[in-house]
């Protein structure tokens, strides 16, 4: 069937049993197991009536239903034009009472004229914030500890994910703390910072699809960079910091406590921009991209995307982003993205 020929457009849900998520051994259960047997009942055909609100009846069609993992199931729906909202459709309150009674959280992805294969997803770029993403720190809190000033900074980051402070406000106060660390403090970061579990599996996947891949992150050039080699990532953004030398204060070359005037800072707004300007130079719709970050400076290109999703995001960030996940490893992110890697109809 041509693309000409199938639907208006594609709805994939993909329902993850909160068990899998928080249990990654459940990889060795069978699909059929009767522990998963319930939810995977539910979330079937009978699922479709809680749509319906959204989505007219006439307008949607489920394709079919899967097991594709233990504790993964996904359906796919044929839909019409008008399209409805992900993040509409994951906020209305049957959705998040069906999530709760049957302990599952659901990611729903709209996909505007859907190519032949119903279960791998259009994608061309993918973006990622780094600190607690990529990797399961955040860098500026591992540089107050290699100076004894965790519990300060550590404050002010917590406060700047979840929104409560602007975050370039935030940025500029806690690295004014940081004036006088060693400017090598880098190497020994990159020994003790760890990459998240499933982030390998995640980029591999996405680099055997020929997808572009992004991170963009408020923190730091080095350690991006860093990453980006370790992953074989193709773009890396980030923060430049200025150095200063030695002096009476501190005799070594050091932080300076300032951000560098010849490069952007990296605000949620500048995320967004690489996003959008990485699409653009590249003729990628943003309806075939995707983005995955944690904190409040996340938030504008989440919405941009043509998926965004949250991962073991802040507070605030799970209400207010399209998409959240809360899981163990980032490759449970490939289920979404390509049904065919498991399963069974």
């Amino acid at each position: 069937m041509s693309v000409e020929d199938g639907p208006d457009g594609r709805l994939i849900i993909t329902f993850f049993a909160k068990a899998r998520l928080s249990n990654i051994s459940t990889n060795t259960v069978p699909p059929e197991h009767d522990s998963f047997r319930s939810q995977s009942l539910a979330c079937g055909p009978a699922f479709s009536h809680l749509l319906t609100p959204q989505i007219a009846p006439a307008s949607l069609t489920l394709d079919n239903h899967y097991t594709i993992a233990p504790g993964i199931f996904q359906s796919v729906y044929n839909i019409s034009s008008p399209f409805p909202k992900p993040k509409q459709l994951r906020q209305h309150t049957s959705i998040t009472a069906f999530e709760a009674l049957h302990s599952l959280e659901i990611i729903f992805d709209v996909i505007p004229h859907p190519p032949t294969s119903p279960l791998l997803r259009p994608l061309r770029l993918a973006v990622f914030d780094m600190d607690s993403t990529l990797i399961n720190e955040e860098v500026i809190d591992e540089l107050a500890r290699s100076i004894g000033i965790t519990p300060a900074v550590a404050a002010i980051t917590e406060r700047a994910m979840n929104g409560e402070i602007e975050f370039e406000q935030s940025l500029r106060e806690r690295l004014r703390l940081l004036q006088g660390v060693k400017a090598d403090v880098w190497e020994d970061l990159k020994t003790s910072v760890t990459i998240a579990a499933g982030a390998k599996d995640l980029i591999h996947y996405l680099r055997k699809r020929g997808v572009i891949t992004v991170v963009v992150s408020g923190g730091f050039a080095p350690m991006a960079l860093w990453l980006k080699e370790q992953l074989r990532l193709d773009h890396a953004f980030a923060n430049h910091l200025v150095v200063s030398p030695s002096n009476a204060t501190f005799p070594y070359p050091h932080l300076s406590g300032d951000l560098s005037p010849d490069h952007p800072i990296v605000t949620p707004e500048y995320k967004r921009q690489v996003l959008v300007s990485m699409a653009s130079e590249n003729g990628i719709p943003l309806a075939e991209t995707l983005v995955v970050g944690d904190g409040s400076n996340d938030l504008l290109m989440l919405a941009s995307a043509g998926l965004g999703i949250a991962w073991r995001a802040k507070e605030r960030v799970q209400r207010e982003a399209p998409q959240r996940l809360n899981g163990t490893a980032l490759s449970d992110l490939i289920y979404i993205l390509d049904g065919q890697q498991g399963g069974s109809k």
